[in-house]
Parts: structure tokens; C-alpha cells; sequence
């Protein structure tokens, strides 16, 4: 090498060192970051779980880590993935644990109003003829299972334990998803006696056609009928009496189901979720004050939109803290995240399938959950899930808890079991 070139290797020499320093400086700093964050979460995390045991089916002390948050809300939903057989004996733990604590006396479900009703006269009476009659009427759904089935048989029984003025009643808020059983339901509660002669074509044209099965023109005699309560409300209301509000809501949401139902997919959800929110509404107003707590798919419990099933479409939970809400503000969300579960797959042929893990960085939580059942706070004093977004596929933004407030870690559930004949 001639002298004439030295410096000028020796200028490229200390650049490239200048370089390597720059980046490794820079790779420092970044993983210091990730590490601190990391740390962040991990601290957070770690004192802010509670591992859970619900196999004694008694009320659960795990639960007390959500009670500053149900005290102060009035609706509490959790977000399942369908068919987990390890959901039921939640839901029933959870509502335990809400019934007795914060008073939870209302249990929401995504059902018709209808088969609550017939679901509230086996509570009081133990008569399952009418549970059996919802339930062969349930056959290739997610529901006709057994856990679902013995789900109520449990609740009754809880029920029995305690005081009458603190037992549950169960409130479907969904469209009449099964028109059979919503038929059979208001035919059930017309009174014996003639109906005034100035609405006794309407009632008589729907009777006849429930006796008949006749399908063809049930539609239309459903929806005249629904016309007719409209023109004549008082007529309806001294005919009716106490009956007149759960008749007017199931044959309403009959016309619902049947208009979602004949639209094509994308435009179902745009029709049934506004009408789960007004079904909410009607009940809030008509019942005595109380608190709710409700088990739904998950996508009708994200407080805020995601790239999930619902897409950009507003979920019941974002209704409920929308202006015109009687509960805003006054709403937490829980989603149930899987792991290792299955599901009971529907239709013709019911079988077994991996159960979607539904929230994302289950790995952040799972080093903490010691039983296959964790309840994890997400919100809280300096918490890193209120800066940041974890958990939430596809997230639109915002932080965790701008979707949900908590998560239950649900690990090595079976699908439930096709109900069978009853």
C-alpha cells in the first residue's frame, strides 16, 4: 500500500467503527426498552391475576380481583367462544360470585326473549317440559348440548339456596331466533277468554294459523297481527293485561329474526345487533333497577370496533356506552381467551374442533396461570394495557382496555356434548 492511500483507509477504518458503534448503542437501547417493557407488563401482570378453582361449584374467592369493577358497573358481560364445555361451569361461578357480591340479579342471554320466559317458569316451577320443548327446538345449534341443558338445572338449584327477592331471573335480549318456540310461547299466554270483537280477527287468524302449522302464511299473519297491536295499543294492553309486554316484544322480535334471516350474511348483523341493543332498552325500562350480567359471543362484547368477525360494525357492548344508553359508562367487558380447548361443532353432523384462542399474546398471560382457569385485571393504576394494546386482534387503535377490562384464561377444555334425546 503506497503512502498516498494510508489515510484513506484509515479514514474508512474509523467510520466503519464509527458505525458499528452507532448500532450497537442503538441495539442497546432498544432492547433496555423492550426490556423495561416487558418488566412493565410482567410486574403489572403478576399481581394482578388470580388463579381459579371452580370444581367445588361454590362461590369463588378468585373472583373478589373484579369486584372493584362490577360494584361500579351495571352491566358485565364476558365474551366465550361458543360450544367450550368449561364455559358453563364459569358462566354459573362468575354469576354465583356476582349474585352474592354486587347483587347480580339479572342474566342476560343470547337467546329470545321467549325461551327466557319459558326458562324462568322451570326455575320457579321444576317442570322441564317447557326446557325440553326449547331444546328440541335447539337441535344443530351450538346450544343443543348438554352442558347447555344442565346449565338451568344448576341455576334452579342455586337458586333454591337463596332468598326469593335475590334469585335470578334470566332475560333474553336476542331476536327469536327459534320462531317455533316464540309461537308456542305466545299462544301460550293469550287469554282464555274471546278477545273484544274489534281485534278478534287479528288474534283468531294467528291462532288458527298456530294451530294449523301453517308456514306459508304465518309471516303474514304475524306481521299484521304486530300491525294491529300498533293502531290499537290499548285494546292489546286491556286484552292482554300483565301479559301485553312479553307478547308485544317475542312476536316483535319474530318479525326481526325472520327480516335478519332473509337478508343475505353481511346485512344479518346490521339488522340483529341494534335490535339486542332496543330489546336491552325495552327490558332496562321495564323491569325493576337492577344489575346484569350476561355470557355472549365474544364479538358482541368489544367496547370498541377490531378486524374481528363484526369488522367495523358498532358490537352490543359499544351500544351500550353510546349516548342514548340508560347504562354508559357503566359497562365491563371480559373476554375469554383459549388455549389447548375444543369445540362442539354444529349442523348435521356435530363433531370436534380446535377452539380459536380469540385474544392474541396469550403467551404474555400463560407463564402466570397455574390452574386451567385465570381471571387477569387489565385496568388499574399504572397499568400498561391502558397505554398500549395487547391481546386485541386487529386492533383499531386505543388501548386493551378501551376493548375489554379483564381477561379469563381458559386452558384444556373439552367441546361440549350433543345433548341426545331427551
Amino acid at each position: 500500500m503506497s503512502n498516498s492511500e494510508r489515510p484513506k483507509y484509515i479514514t474508512l477504518f474509523i467510520c466503519l467503527l464509527l458505525i458499528i458503534c452507532v448500532i450497537s448503542v442503538c441495539s442497546y437501547e432498544f432492547t433496555q426498552k423492550t426490556s423495561n417493557s416487558n418488566d412493565e407488563v410482567d410486574n403489572f401482570v403478576e399481581v394482578n391475576h388470580a388463579n381459579l378453582d371452580i370444581s367445588n361449584n361454590t362461590c369463588n374467592s378468585g373472583f373478589n380481583i373484579m369486584d372493584s369493577d362490577s360494584d361500579k358497573n351495571n352491566v358485565i358481560l364476558a365474551g366465550e367462544g361458543h360450544a367450550v364445555a368449561i364455559n358453563y361451569g364459569l358462566e354459573l361461578a362468575l354469576l354465583k360470585h356476582l349474585n352474592q357480591k354486587d347483587k347480580v340479579r339479572y342474566l342476560l342471554a343470547e337467546i329470545g326473549f321467549s325461551s327466557s320466559c319459558y326458562i324462568n317458569e322451570y326455575l320457579e316451577s321444576g317442570d322441564e317440559t317447557k326446557l325440553k320443548l326449547i331444546y328440541n327446538d335447539l337441535v344443530r345449534t351450538a346450544s343443543w348440548s348438554k352442558e347447555s341443558y344442565n346449565f338451568w338445572i344448576e341455576l334452579r338449584k342455586y337458586n333454591l339456596t337463596i332468598p326469593k327477592d335475590q334469585r335470578i331471573k334470566v332475560i333474553g335480549i336476542d331476536i327469536e331466533h327459534q320462531v317455533k318456540t316464540a309461537c308456542d310461547y305466545l299462544n301460550s299466554i293469550l287469554p282464555p277468554t274471546a278477545p273484544p270483537k274489534v281485534i278478534k280477527l287479528s288474534i283468531e287468524k294467528y291462532t288458527d294459523n298456530f294451530k294449523s302449522k301453517d308456514n306459508n302464511n304465518m309471516l303474514a299473519t304475524i306481521k299484521s297481527l304486530q300491525n294491529d297491536i300498533k293502531i290499537k295499543p290499548s285494546i292489546y294492553k286491556a286484552y292482554l293485561g300483565s301479559n301485553y309486554f312479553n307478547f308485544t316484544i317475542v312476536l316483535d322480535n319474530i318479525v326481526n329474526s325472520i327480516n335478519a334471516y332473509a337478508s343475505n350474511r353481511a346485512n344479518f348483523d346490521d339488522i340483529r345487533e341494534p335490535i339486542i341493543y332496543s330489546n336491552f332498552k325495552r327490558i332496562y325500562s321495564h323491569f325493576p333497577i337492577g344489575k346484569y350480567f350476561g355470557e355472549f359471543g365474544m364479538e358482541h362484547v368489544y367496547q370498541k370496533n377490531c378486524s374481528s368477525y363484526l369488522g367495523n360494525k358498532t358490537r352490543f357492548a359499544m351500544y351500550l356506552n353510546s349516548n342514548d344508553s340508560p347504562v354508559k359508562g357503566r359497562v365491563m367487558s371480559i373476554a375469554y381467551g383459549y388455549e389447548n380447548c375444543t369445540y362442539m361443532t354444529s349442523g348435521h353432523n356435530y363433531g370436534e374442533s380446535i377452539a380459536d384462542p380469540i385474544i392474541s399474546d396469550i403467551d404474555i398471560l400463560d407463564r402466570f396461570s397455574k390452574t386451567n382457569i385465570t381471571v387477569f385485571k387489565l385496568n388499574g393504576a399504572n397499568s400498561p394495557f391502558s397505554s398500549k394494546t395487547y391481546f386485541v386482534e386487529g386492533s383499531n387503535g386505543g388501548c386493551t382496555t378501551n376493548y375489554f377490562q379483564y381477561i379469563i384464561l381458559i386452558k384444556n377444555s373439552k367441546g361440549t356434548i350433543p345433548l341426545g334425546k331427551l
